[in-house]
């Protein structure tokens, strides 16, 4: 949609034409989401235990097991019978971090809906 400014400026608004852009660069999920392919896990969230992170059930958590967690990382780590979600700094010194997640995937629609 473009949309004429009162001073003659075309504002250009919603998805570029595909066809009219030779410069696109198709995105690659698996170089956007992860560095290290050999390390990197992906789970699927249930529950809502995430939710003050901004993570939902059935969102999909991206985790790198090599990372060397940061303080205010989130990551996850293992409660006897499930992993579970945390900030770095809150685990106790008995609480291990399985793996730091990078990213999460929140989808809207599942696939085949």
């Amino acid at each position: 949609m473009n949309e004429q400014a009162g001073d003659g400026v075309s504002i250009h608004a919603g998805f570029p034409n595909p066809a009219s852009d030779k410069n696109l660069v198709s995105l690659d999920l698996n170089q956007l989401l992860i560095r290290r392919a050999t390390s990197t896990f992906l789970f699927r969230v249930r529950g809502n235990s995430g939710e003050d992170f901004g993570i939902f059930d059935g969102d999909v958590a991206v985790v790198d097991k090599a990372l060397d967690p940061r303080k205010a990382d989130l990551v996850i780590w293992w409660d006897d019978d499930t992993f579970r979600i945390a900030r770095y700094d809150t685990l106790s010194e008995r609480q291990t971090a399985w793996g730091v997640i990078t990213s999460t995937i929140h989808q809207f629609r599942k696939a085949g809906e």
